[in-house]
């Protein structure tokens, strides 16, 4: 290196150039081609294919919950869905499927819901949109809906919950109810709330309004009154509210020993 240097002026600005045209002729269209398959895959966070997110009401009829749908370009082959939000729940929150059902969180008019589109190992896209409860449907909705309250007189003990634990919780029920009308009973427990005793259980009306059965315990329990053709969830961030299938809810702390 010291010989070029050693070399006259323009003899060096020559060899110089000479050593610019080889790394240029050698690593350029290497480089090049890193770049073409960086801007394929989707380096540096830019995303490989384009997401709108749309929003309509939930087949549910329920107004704290809207139907999310993910709009993709390009090829819908391998596509796995993550869906986030600010303070809801979406139901589900990963899956092949561009479709979920988001939840409002009690008290919560305002929200974000967000999705990443993966295929593989790789993000492709990403999009997220603003949701706003509809208070006038809401209203109008309640307004239909039979006034029904729903209230627990057996109340388990508070204390963590298990496969093992096992409690009494009764209660009872006022207002206009329909013969499939049923019970639905959540415990919380290690920051969800979980349906009991186990999955899909619906719990009917005496014929004296009132209602029975055994829980796994929580900290706290929740006892909906819910119309035939009801879907459950097994496992919930927040509880549904009242609306639509949902006639009445009651939440109480559970008894302290």
């Amino acid at each position: 290196m010291n010989d070029v240097f050693n070399l006259p002026k323009f003899a060096r600005i020559s060899n110089l150039m000479n050593v610019t045209q080889f790394f240029a002729h050698r690593f350029l269209p290497a480089l090049a081609m890193a770049a073409a398959l960086c801007l394929t895959a989707g380096c540096d966070g830019q995303n490989a294919a384009r997401v709108k997110l749309h929003v309509a009401p939930s087949a549910s009829e329920v107004p704290t919950r809207l139907e999310i749908q993910a709009q993709i370009t390009g090829s819908q082959t391998g596509l796995r869905y993550k869906w986030f939000t600010v303070s809801g729940a979406c139901d589900p929150q990963e899956s092949d499927s561009p479709t979920t059902v988001f939840q409002f969180a009690d008290s919560v008019t305002r929200d974000q819901v967000s999705v990443e589109v993966w295929r593989g190992g790789r993000r492709i896209g990403q999009a997220d949109i603003d949701v706003k409860f509809d208070e006038e449907q809401a209203r109008l909705v309640s307004a239909r809906s039979p006034h029904v309250q729903i209230e627990i007189t057996t109340i388990p003990p508070a204390e963590a919950g298990g496969p093992d634990t096992r409690a009494d919780i009764a209660g009872k029920v006022s207002g206009k109810i329909e013969p499939g009308d049923k019970i639905l009973l959540y415990a919380y427990a290690y920051d969800y709330w979980h349906i009991q005793p186990i999955a899909q259980a619906m719990h009917p009306i005496g014929a004296d309004n009132t209602w029975s059965n055994w829980t796994h315990t929580g900290t706290s329990y929740a006892a909906l009154v819910v119309k035939e053709g009801y879907e459950p969830r097994i496992r919930l961030d927040v509880l549904p509210r009242v609306g639509g299938r949902v006639l009445a809810r009651t939440i109480i702390e559970g008894k302290k020993q």
